[in-house]
């Protein structure tokens, strides 16, 4: 019976973490996403559930976040996309940022951070998205940009 009790409470505990989610690179690593001091938990509804256009979506909850995966979506993207999704939706936490743009430079420069981006990685996100496509070019332009100082005079536009 003690058994049986301890079965259920695991099983229980699981399905309360894979709700709250922690997300999974495509190397099989996990992470969450946490925002000012707070993690942001994910949630993939069952498959069938709803109708999901989107692959990710950051929505409001309360005074914080939850992070909404179509996981279908999610697993049929190219490893290095599906990863750079989740720097992406938590970066709309972080900041917070309704813009695309910004999320996906937030997310670019976190993903460097961590030590998930470089040259080969970010080639393939720039054949993804297109290399010469403007949305990929403005995120490189500000994930690229050196910050100014306050105070510090600007380079002179050209």
């Amino acid at each position: 019976m003690r058994r049986r009790l301890e079965i259920i409470v695991a099983v229980g505990c699981l399905a309360l973490a894979q709700q709250a989610g922690a997300f999974t690179f495509s190397d099989g690593t996990s992470v969450s996403c946490v925002a000012r001091g707070e993690p942001v938990p994910e949630y993939a509804p069952p498959p069938g559930s709803e109708t999901m256009t989107f692959t990710g979506r950051t929505v409001r909850v309360g005074s914080g976040y939850q992070i909404v995966w179509n996981a279908p979506k999610l697993a049929a993207l190219p490893p290095v996309v599906h990863d750079y999704l989740f720097f992406h939706e938590c970066a709309h936490a972080k900041v917070p940022t309704t813009d695309e743009v910004q999320a996906n430079c937030v997310g670019l420069k976190d993903m460097r951070a961590a030590g998930r981006a470089g040259l080969a990685v970010e080639a393939r996100l720039a054949t993804f998205y297109g290399a010469t496509n403007d949305y990929w070019l403005n995120t490189l332009r500000c994930a690229n940009a050196e910050a100014t100082p306050a105070g510090a005079a600007r380079p002179p536009a050209r």
